[in-house]
Parts: structure tokens; sequence; C-alpha cells
């Protein structure tokens, strides 16, 4: 059974493992492996986020661990896309809001890892669910989100989950160039 709940302090550790987990896995052969390292051995600032960021947990197993997280709120400017401490937390300048996310009309999905040993066990979705429901729940009446190009895989994902590419683009020099497509869906 998978639980979702909100993120507490103590969680810190567990989300930092399922990112450099994740990163492992699904960023071989699309970021260099000496960048995967570099970017994952960051310690996140879950604990002290910014105050519009929320994030969600997902608990699984028979002594119930952290397998999954998600990180949401409004939308952020571009270079908000990776900061250099990486996901939950973030860090720096690069945490601006849209007009648009100031105003509550678009929400973005940060981040959504899961531990790869969960993938394709529903945890990505019921992570997913719970985000699209909170954003809604909130008045937003749109969510984007950023995928790296090649990540196929999480591109499947997304589309499944009734997103489409709507032509924003990026490339994240901090991880050696690499181009992330900006996917979104009306809620």
């Amino acid at each position: 059974m998978i639980e979702i709940r909100p993120v507490s302090p103590a969680d810190a550790p567990a989300i930092a493992q399922v990112r450099r987990d994740s990163w492992q896995a699904a960023y071989q052969g699309i970021i260099p492996t000496p960048t995967i390292a570099r970017a994952t051995a960051v310690v996140t600032t879950a604990a002290d986020p910014p105050p519009y960021r929320r994030t969600l947990v997902a608990e699984a197993g028979d002594h119930p661990a952290v397998v999954g997280y998600a990180s949401f709120g409004p939308e952020r400017a571009v270079a908000a896309a990776f900061t250099p401490a990486g996901s939950p937390g973030g860090a720096g300048p690069g945490n601006s809001l849209t007009a648009d996310g100031q105003a509550g009309l678009v929400g973005e999905l940060y981040a959504l890892y899961v531990t790869p040993s969960w993938w394709s066990t529903g945890t990505g979705r019921a992570l997913m669910d719970r985000v699209l429901a909170a954003l809604e729940g909130e008045g937003y009446s749109r969510v984007v989100l950023w995928v790296l190009d090649d990540n196929t895989r999480a591109r499947r994902f997304y589309e499944r989950a009734g997103f489409t590419a709507d032509g924003g683009t990026n490339v994240i020099a901090g991880l050696g160039g690499v181009l992330e497509v900006r996917y979104a869906r009306d809620l």
C-alpha cells in the first residue's frame, strides 16, 4: 500500500536518497555521470523551502519508507526549472515566479521522483494525482512541468497523465547543456 502525505523535515535524507537513486537510473546516457554525481551530492533544502513550495512524499513497503516525492506550487520563471541545490528546496535567485504563477493561474510540478525499484507500481501516478488535485483545489486552471527532452520514460508518463509538450524549451548549462521541454495541461 502506498501512502501519500505532506513532507516533514525528517524526510530530507530519504528524499535525497530517492533523488540520487532516480537520477542515476533515469539520466544515465542523458547527463554525464560526473554531473549526476555532483548534482545529487548536494544536500537539498527540503527543511527550508520557499514559502510557496509544497512537497508530498510517498511511503510504502513492509516497513514504511519514503519511496518517492513530488514538489509543486505556482509556476516559476524558466531559470528556476533547475537550481544548483536541486529539488525539492532549490536555492538562489532562480526561484522567482511568473506573473501567471503569482496570480494563481498556472501551477507547476517542480519535481516528481520515485525510487527505481518502485517504478511502474502506481507510486508516481498516486503522487501525480495528489499534486493535480491540490493545484486544482487551490484554483489553478493550468499546470506545467519541465522534463529532459531525452527522458522518454518520463515523457510517456506525463503524456499518460494528460500533459502535452507546448513548445517551451530550456537548455540547462549546469547539467552539461541538456535540453528540457515544457509540458502543460489544463485542470
